[in-house]
């Protein structure tokens, strides 16, 4: 066993620079890459004004009173099963100065997708 470790651990630096092909595996971990990338298609994520709605519900917010001067836009989203998906968001709160970035958890389905957790980063 220890010989093995260490021919791994002379082989490893070679392997990238050699270019040597994993067939399918390096194929899936290229699509992997990609996925983390991408958003859902937007008609299945929620639209800005969905997710402006449920981040001001969740959070306790004045809609009427600091609604017209936010603006929430849905970056990317990731799915998380069947019926949730993960979404970053850029809000601007209009009684705050700047965008801040939020993550929040959805469950549902399209159309009437309702926000379950978040939090700022």
């Amino acid at each position: 066993m220890t010989i093995g470790i260490l021919i791994g651990i002379y082989a490893a630096p070679f392997v990238g620079s050699q270019g040597f092909d994993f067939g399918e595996g390096s194929k899936a971990a290229s699509l992997l890459n990609g996925l983390r990338e991408s958003a859902l298609d937007a008609s299945i994520r929620p639209s800005d004004e969905t997710a402006k709605g449920e981040l001001f519900r969740l959070s306790n917010w004045d809609i009427s009173m600091h609604g017209t001067g936010s603006t929430v836009t849905v970056k990317r989203c990731i799915s998380l099963g069947k019926d949730s998906i993960a979404c970053e968001l850029l809000a601007h709160l209009g009684w705050v100065d700047g965008e801040k970035l939020v993550e929040a958890v959805f469950e549902g389905e399209p159309g009437t997708w309702r926000m379950v957790a978040a939090r700022a980063r």
